[in-house]
């Protein structure tokens, strides 16, 4: 029997993600949401630069660790989920506007950390922002498309 990745088309269980990766990634990914979310209202609605300060330092802290977890995870899946789902044209359109919108979250949050100046840095706070609240969409129509393929 020729090697598993050899084959021309992966079983079927090779594009299910295995339930504890699986709630890891929910987590991990919820835990980016909240902490996205209460650094912009922290930012937007709190005035006291006093109050903010110290709360929205160590919430980037937490949205930071969290978000070198999600970037470890989604490479855990790689090969088995993303690799071998994209050769067969499984959920290809759901799954690139994912992967896209996950895309544009690693680029723009790596200009967060080392942009300078207002145009670029303004540039990658809004793209990341807009990105950030928006990623929940493409995630449930990737998780629902894939569901409803694989009954």
């Amino acid at each position: 029997m020729p090697e598993p990745h050899f084959l021309p088309h992966p079983p079927r269980q090779a594009f299910r993600v295995a339930r504890q990766r699986r709630w890891a990634l929910y987590a991990v990914f919820t835990l980016l949401l909240v902490t996205g979310i209460a650094w912009l209202v922290v930012r937007w609605l709190v005035a006291d630069p006093e109050t903010q300060a110290p709360w929205l330092a160590w919430n980037i802290k937490f949205h930071g660790a969290a978000a070198f977890a999600a970037t470890f995870l989604v490479g855990t899946i790689w090969s088995a989920h993303i690799r071998h789902a994209w050769s067969r044209r499984r959920n290809r359109i759901a799954g690139g506007v994912f992967g896209f919108t996950l895309s544009l979250l690693l680029v723009s949050g790596y200009g967060l950390y080392y942009f300078n100046g207002d145009l670029l840095r303004g540039l990658a706070e809004w793209m990341h922002w807009i990105a950030g609240l928006s990623l929940g969409l493409p995630f449930w129509w990737h998780l629902s498309r894939g569901r409803r393929n694989a009954r």
